[in-house]
């Protein structure tokens, strides 16, 4: 079977209907690898991880997850320069084969990052909702459970256990190319 990818216009179109702007692909890690920052979920509150729940009896909950997202985005510093943020997208047309890769991305007038499923957070992208800071202090990400869905924040992810022991696994491993892997350790000791 012929390995099909996303092209930089299609994800750029799949964006934009949620009121996305692409800026670009990161094709170098330069902090928290992407398969790392699926760790999160993991993360406790002695990570320093805090949640807002969302009830899916809500009256508007995919409205509640991204006003949720903005609290703690607001809250954490997740935007850069120009209000930009990295999202985790996949590459692969197939959302179970994955191929992850930050994006670099800014929010237009109106947008969600919930996605359109209001029985799960699916994300822009539809890939789910991972998003990080351009200097990788801070992930936070949208997760449904059984009974509701949450949006999560762990400030200082290098310091997150579960982030960082997968990274650690993820050096050690050698899948890195040696950029990211000085880039990747730079960030695991920072303060």
């Amino acid at each position: 079977m012929e390995e099909v990818l996303k092209t930089f216009e299609d994800l750029a179109t799949t964006l934009a209907v949620s009121g996305i702007t692409l800026l670009g692909v990161e094709g170098t890690v330069t902090s928290c690898p992407p398969d790392a920052a699926s760790q999160t979920t993991a993360c406790g509150p002695w990570d320093g991880r805090v949640d807002e729940v969302v009830e899916f009896d809500s009256p508007d909950p995919l409205q509640a997850v991204d006003e949720a997202w903005w609290r703690l985005a607001c809250r954490f510093d997740l935007f850069g320069a120009d209000g930009e943020f990295l999202l985790l997208v996949n590459l692969h047309d197939d959302p179970y084969d994955s191929d992850s890769y930050w994006a670099r991305v800014r929010l237009q007038e109106e947008w969600t990052v919930a996605g359109s499923n209001s029985s799960t957070i699916n994300g822009p992208s539809r890939d789910g909702l991972i998003t990080m800071s351009p200097t990788g202090t801070v992930i936070i990400e949208g997760s449904t459970y059984q009974d509701y869905m949450s949006v999560l924040a762990v400030p200082s992810p290098h310091r997150a256990s579960a982030i960082r022991k997968f990274t650690e696994f993820m050096l050690r491993d050698g899948k890195l190319s040696a950029d990211e892997t000085e880039n990747v350790a730079r960030w695991l000791a920072l303060d």
